[in-house]
């Protein structure tokens, strides 16, 4: 899992969403819809789970919007973002994962049911 390094503003915190550059942050690689990541703030030391939730392509950059997830402890971030061996027990990273992949699936659905419910 790729940590990113990011300053967070209160609204930022608040609204749980973030727009990232892929220029202006220096990235190695692209980041892929759906692709799970940590953000670090060093202003205020702390750290946590994000997704990749869109892209945009432009002529001379690329912008991802990130959906901000659950704080997490110093600790934690450091075990998502190390090298994973071939054991087959889940880990807080996967746990992590699994836990954001549901909630969307929860918010798709409340989405759904309402849509159908104005019909």
């Amino acid at each position: 899992m790729q940590q990113i390094v990011v300053a967070l503003s209160p609204f930022t915190l608040r609204s749980r969403s973030l727009a990232i550059s892929h220029r202006g942050l220096g990235l190695d690689r692209g980041l892929e819809p759906g692709e799970h990541l940590v953000l670090h703030d060093p202003v205020t030391d702390e750290h946590f789970t994000a997704v990749v939730s869109d892209i945009a392509f432009e002529l001379a950059d690329t912008s991802y919007r990130i959906e901000i997830g659950t704080r997490i402890t110093a600790a934690e971030a450091a075990e998502c973002v190390e090298p994973r061996g071939d054991d087959p027990w889940l880990t807080t990273p996967d746990i992590v994962a699994l836990l954001a992949v549901l909630r969307r699936g929860e918010r798709d659905v409340a989405a759904a049911l309402a849509d159908l419910r104005a019909r």
